[in-house]
């Protein structure tokens, strides 16, 4: 069959070779990475620190770590199947504005509660614009040369976070006293900005026309992958036992070691600088040996920061461990998105990729307040013990749940 396509008479085979064939990566779609990733580690890195300043209980902060998880991936289903249907720039620019928003609204609140209920509101806004974004990733890739294409621009996207922690240590390194709830609001109304600004700057981006396909989300479509079902029990045992440290961190930080914030930003500064240095030669090594390698280094490597955290003596101690720690978020991020891209349809990828990160968030949600739980009330009360054995019962887990992903499916083809 042939149709009249932009004045030229082509085939339905040729249609479709077109639909297919990757846009070309721009100067706008990588300053839009950068400047989303730049918001998004600021607030990561110092919301929870936040609220731990407040007083916020150990229980409170397992809470809050598992919302934060929860709120950011439950509801990727449904955004990411919108995105799918209408398009994925206008959600990820809704997001990114409702983002900015909640983190305003971290300046003006001073009980945990109110806190909480701000960081999760932020969390969710990012569940909007997560599912779109990666999929736009996919707009620009194919088959052939995806692990290296997703792997450049998460490596100039990764530089927004090593500048956003290179702005937070100028911004606080004459800090004197000790950190306050008000050392952490001008590094957040920064946070505030970018997200602004992110939200913006994505409408100029080029994405590929949406299928326009049903909003009915058939389930049964994605259980009938087994690769996919797999990979999501791997992602939900692994979120259990990855999140038993997060209720934990914040209290090294400010409570064990009394970090300042631009120590707080050296942390990250050694984490970021490696992953962008890994970013894009994992993802051209990754088309070349497959997935599954790297998925499984990103894992166990994870394993890292509970032991740095639970022997450390001094801040510097956990930024050396950030060095090795940013070797795997540059695999974990190289190998998330294009292993679950290998395996959507291009009309589910956006919803693909979101059941995959529902079912890591519904797992995190319910180790991290299990863990909050246990170290409570279990685990020994003298000093900092009972975090200490909360933070290296997780690194096993880590460890353990890590190599799980061993038995997930490969799916890059062998070379023709």
């Amino acid at each position: 069959m042939r149709y009249l396509y932009t004045g030229v008479t082509v085939t339905t085979t040729e249609m479709t070779r077109r639909e297919d064939e990757p846009l070309e990566t721009n100067k706008v779609l990588m300053a839009t990475g950068f400047t989303r990733m730049f918001g998004d580690s600021l607030n990561n890195r110092f919301n929870n620190l936040l609220v731990s300043t407040v007083g916020a209980t150990v229980n409170q902060m397992g809470f809050l770590q598992g919302g934060k998880s929860l709120f950011g991936n439950l509801t990727q289903l449904l955004f990411g199947r919108l995105a799918d249907r209408y398009g994925k720039k206008r959600f990820i620019a809704a997001g990114q504005i409702i983002n900015g928003f909640a983190i305003l609204a971290l300046l003006y609140f001073t009980t945990p509660e109110w806190l909480i209920a701000m960081v999760l509101l932020s969390s969710f806004s990012v569940s909007m614009s997560r599912p779109g974004w990666s999929s736009l990733l996919g707009d620009y890739t194919d088959e052939r040369n995806r692990g290296k294409i997703i792997g450049a621009i998460n490596s100039i996207s990764q530089m927004g976070s090593f500048v956003a922690m290179l702005v937070a240590f100028a911004m606080t390194i004459n800090q004197t006293g000790d950190t306050t709830r008000e050392s952490y609001l001008p590094v957040l109304a920064v946070a505030a900005g970018a997200s602004f600004l992110g939200g913006i700057m994505v409408l100029f981006t080029d994405e590929k026309p949406p299928k326009g396909v049903s909003l009915a989300l058939d389930i049964k479509r994605l259980f009938k992958d087994p690769r996919l079902t797999r990979y999501l029990l791997l992602n939900f045992i692994y979120g259990m036992g990855m999140s038993f440290a997060w209720p934990l961190f914040p209290y090294v930080i400010t409570d064990k070691l009394k970090m300042k914030i631009w120590q707080v930003a050296t942390l990250s500064l050694s984490s970021s600088a490696v992953s962008v240095l890994a970013q894009r030669r994992l993802g051209t090594f990754m088309d070349k040996v497959g997935r599954r390698p790297i998925i499984v280094l990103s894992r166990t490597l994870m394993a890292v920061a509970p032991i740095a955290y639970a022997l450390a003596a001094q801040w510097w101690h956990i930024t050396i461990a950030e060095l090795f720690l940013g070797v795997g978020m540059a695999a974990w991020m190289s190998s998330e998105g294009t292993y679950v891209i290998d395996l959507a349809p291009r009309d589910l990828r956006a919803t693909y990729l979101a059941s995959s990160t529902t079912a890591f968030g519904i797992a995190t949600f319910i180790g991290s307040n299990f863990a909050g739980y246990v170290v409570e009330n279990f685990l020994s009360t003298t000093g900092f013990t009972g975090i200490n054995q909360g933070l290296l019962i997780s690194a096993g887990l880590r460890v353990i749940f890590g190599l799980a992903y061993l038995t997930v499916y490969e799916t890059k083809k062998p070379p023709e």
